[in-house]
């Protein structure tokens, strides 16, 4: 089976993705390649997502906070709660002997006192709190990829469409330059008397539908190509688009539970999910081990002034009397069961995505078996001959423009069902939890 070649256990993704993360991809959010590829018009299309990717601020933001995880993780490493407290006062003591009247004199002495507090962890604060802080790390790992196929399969989809939105605006093109022949022609032999005077109508009206066919397709992709742009950062025309061919992997299992199970196993939304379960679980443990307060030592060395000179030390421990950490208790439990849920959500998401890309995968191959290559050739030809037809005048223009339709029907569905195709194939790799490069042969 395919899904063989990746390990199963989670445990071993988990290390295998965060090993990637500190020797591949740069935590620093001030690279502008991630990825390792420059940002260049004749790149594979999975190199140009690559780049999408890299410059897009949902991916670099979550890069930032990976890089704000990693100071939590030194946070939490500290081995004190706080810093210490030093304090210290003087003081003049002023007083008299106890002697007749006559004799008393005044006497003064200099108090000072010394002392120095420091907080520590009890009950195992400090080992919760590393241990916090290295699951956020790992999970931000999960989310970080995560947000990186998205955005990785989403560019990929819209350089598809943008691609045949190209093919089919200029299909449209093409019928349109043949109706405004028929147009001319119609004219012609509306005037010498030979067509009555609708064919003339008709001509013109066909030529409306088709230049609003030919405008919309050309607007949408005109704004399919605006946002390319915006995404790469570069001029992006049609001519640096490089022509890869695309195969879907033969070893993948057939059966829909196999693909399920595939799936449970390489998508990184799961792992995600069970690692904030596991998160939640440890700030459970914290807030239980909050209700044994941290202790504060203190020593102090004291001189009143008289010769007398005294060393000490002070325990400090706070009392959870008034606030007893019920309250935190029930949050973070409702936390555990909150995210055990999501868990859940998630495991169904990706089943029915699974099955709706799998069925799309199955349907769409077969009907893209109905586009032989010599159909449309022959339709191709078809469309030359009607072209020659019009202009000599052998045959009626309802029959051409009937004719027409019918042709340009034709490539558009092919065009539309083999955009569709190769979307669904992305789509497929995508819920798989497969690298983008499954798909691509490169030239």
């Amino acid at each position: 089976m395919y899904f063989n070649l990746f390990p199963k256990h989670p445990k071993v993704i988990t290390c295998c993705l965060v090993f990637m993360y500190f020797t591949v991809y740069p935590i620093h959010s001030d690279s502008n390649d991630s990825y390792g590829v420059t940002c260049k018009k004749n790149n594979s299309l999975v190199e140009l997502s690559h780049c999408i990717v890299s410059k897009h601020p949902d991916f670099r933001v979550e890069e930032i906070k990976l890089k704000e995880i990693s100071g939590r993780k030194k946070i939490a490493s500290y081995y004190f709660p706080s810093n210490p407290v030093f304090s210290s006062y003087v003081a003049t003591r002023k007083g008299e002997s106890s002697g007749p009247t006559f004799l008393s004199e005044p006497n003064a002495a200099n108090n000072f006192q010394v002392m120095v507090n420091q907080e520590i962890f009890t009950n195992g604060k400090r080992e919760i709190s590393v241990q916090i802080a290295d699951e956020e790390f790992k999970a931000q790992v999960f989310r970080l990829e995560s947000v990186k196929r998205t955005l990785e399969f989403a560019a990929l989809k819209k350089m598809i469409r943008y691609h045949y939105l190209l093919l089919e605006e200029e299909n449209s093109l093409n019928s349109l330059n043949l109706v405004k022949e028929l147009k001319k022609v119609s004219k012609a032999r509306v005037n010498e008397g030979l067509s009555p005077g609708i064919d003339e109508s008709l001509s013109e009206s066909e030529e409306i539908r088709i230049f609003k066919i030919w405008n919309q397709t050309h607007r949408l992709s005109e704004n399919a190509k605006s946002e390319l742009e915006v995404l790469l950062g570069l001029p992006f025309e049609f001519e640096n688009m490089p022509n890869n061919n695309w195969i879907f992997p033969k070893e993948l299992p057939k059966d829909k539970s196999e693909l399920i199970q595939m799936a449970m196993q390489l998508r990184p939304e799961l792992s995600l999910s069970e690692k904030e379960i596991e998160l939640s679980i440890l700030r459970q443990n914290e807030v239980r081990r909050q209700k044994i307060p941290n202790v504060t030592l203190g020593a102090f060395a004291q001189n009143d002034g008289f010769n007398e000179k005294v060393v000490g030390g002070m325990l400090s421990l706070p009392l959870t009397i008034w606030r007893d950490y019920e309250g935190e208790t029930v949050v973070a439990s409702s936390k555990v069961d909150s995210s055990r849920e999501i868990k859940e959500s998630v495991s169904r998401n990706i089943k029915q995505e699974v099955l709706f890309a799998f069925t799309n995968y199955i349907y769409l191959s077969e009907e893209i078996k109905l586009y032989e290559k010599t159909k449309m050739d022959r339709a191709e030809t078809d469309l030359k001959n009607l072209q020659d037809a019009i202009q000599f005048g052998k045959i009626k223009i309802i029959d051409a423009i009937n004719h027409q339709r019918i042709l340009l029907q034709t490539k558009l569905n092919y065009l539309n069902t083999k955009s569709e195709f190769e979307l669904s194939q992305i789509e497929l790799v995508r819920v798989l939890g497969l690298p983008s490069d499954s798909l691509e042969v490169k030239p």
